[in-house]
């Protein structure tokens, strides 16, 4: 009798100790949310959804409260994402007029391809009929720049010098594409990532005389650079700086736009769960 008297109390005490506990780890985790409440009124978006972060990594068997977590997650992702569309706007306007401003100095050249801005000296102007640099930008501002120099060189890569200071483009082997050596002369289109210490380093040296050297595998031709292609090189790469990031904004205001019907659509859903 005493011992089923004693399982009972100590089975009775276990039961409290549990329901003691999970009350505890209730209360904790409400403690969180209502933190998160607390710094999104104040803007603090980021430390809101952190606070949501530690419900669901702390209290995982806690489903009623991380249900609360969850409806609160979506309503703050929604400000965050608002925020961020108006600091969005704000840039894309800045750059709109940068953009306008250096398109307006600059001549647009329609190819077979979506074609390119170059600087109005260079418009009409074919880089097989003459040797040295041309600068070209996309619509959406990739830089790029094509090279041509006399046939029998073997080139592969670009190097501008002024003064002292010098640098070099990447190597481009013949493939008969971005490097042709198949008509009179040699033709090596770079790629952006290949060519932008030619922009930087012109742009650096705005006015000055540049020499180039066309580097072959089978001799070197060095020229002075004709100051119309000189300037385009810097002017151009300037002008792609700033269209590129006019387009990189804009790609994000997209991305901002589809979170914000993610999270609108999230609120939705998780408002018709809870009634």
């Amino acid at each position: 009798m005493l011992n089923a008297f004693c399982k009972s109390l100590l089975a009775g005490s276990l039961s409290i100790m549990v329901l003691s506990g999970c009350s505890d780890d209730s209360k904790a985790a409400r403690e969180l949310i209502s933190q998160a409440e607390t710094m999104s009124e104040t803007g603090d978006y980021a430390g809101a959804l952190a606070m949501l972060d530690s419900v669901d990594s702390r209290y995982a068997a806690e489903v009623e409260v991380r249900r609360d977590a969850m409806s609160l997650r979506p309503r703050i992702m929604e400000q965050l994402t608002l925020k961020e569309l108006s600091t969005a706007d704000s840039i894309i306007a800045e750059l709109t007029i940068e953009a306008d401003a250096v398109k307006d100095v600059m001549a647009f050249v329609e190819d077979s391809f979506e074609g390119y801005y170059t600087t109005t000296a260079l418009k009409g102007k074919i880089p097989a009929e003459k040797t040295g640099l041309y600068a070209r930008m996309s619509p959406d501002g990739l830089y790029t720049v094509v090279s041509s120099c006399p046939k029998g060189t073997g080139s592969t890569a670009v190097g501008l010098k002024s003064g002292d200071d010098e640098v070099m483009s990447a190597r481009v082997m013949p493939d008969g594409e971005r490097n042709d050596r198949s008509r009179g002369v040699e033709i090596i289109n770079f790629m952006p990532s290949e060519c932008d210490t030619l922009g930087t380093f012109a742009e650096r040296h705005a006015g000055a005389e540049i020499k180039t050297t066309f580097f072959g595998d089978k001799k070197n031709h060095t020229i002075t650079l004709p100051k119309d292609q000189a300037e385009a090189l810097g002017s151009v790469h300037k002008a792609s700086v700033i269209v590129g990031r006019l387009h990189r904004a804009q790609l994000e205001k997209t991305r901002l736009e589809r979170q914000l019907d993610v999270a609108r659509s999230q609120i939705a859903r998780t408002f018709r769960e809870k009634e």
